[in-house]
């Protein structure tokens, strides 16, 4: 299955928490990362800024929500605090946008070792926002075209 990840960081290094990452989805597959990480604001506006990018992942992975569950141990194993609220500050943020499997939702009860995040988890794809957050479709886009741009954009 061919999907796409989002990233996110904005506790401690960014930087290295977005390469730690990115390290963490090679265990699960092929990965190839965006050339573009963009510095964008807090959504809520009360947090450090974030470093976002995008990940191409390969995997052998054939079900989604098996997928999801796998993403959600990578942030834990990262150090991600769930406890804190739904929009706090994140040593890393890994999303699931989509894949090339059939569009969805799915709700189905919480692996044993992700009880801390309730009963039940729950998956749509393509992700519901991911379309009107320039920091997931600008460096999407930019896996298409590696050449039009690098490094760091910063926030706007």
């Amino acid at each position: 299955m061919q999907a796409v990840v989002a990233l996110g960081s904005n506790l401690g290094d960014r930087r290295a928490h977005l390469a730690s990452g990115l390290a963490a989805l090679r265990t699960l597959g092929t990965v190839v990362p965006s050339p573009l990480v963009m510095e964008t604001p807090d959504e809520s506006g009360t947090g450090p800024a974030y470093l976002n990018t995008v990940a191409l992942l390969v995997t052998r992975e054939c079900d989604p929500c098996r997928l999801l569950e796998s993403l959600l141990r990578l942030e834990l194993v990262a150090g991600r605090d769930r406890g804190t609220g739904k929009n706090a500050p994140r040593t890393l943020d890994l999303d699931l946008i989509t894949t090339d499997g059939t569009p969805g939702t799915w709700t189905w009860a919480t692996p044993e070792d992700l009880q801390s995040l309730g009963p039940e988890l729950t998956l749509e794809l393509p992700h519901p926002r991911a379309f009107h957050r320039p920091f997931v479709l600008e460096p999407w886009r930019a896996l298409s075209n590696p050449g039009e741009c690098g490094g760091v954009i910063p926030g706007k």
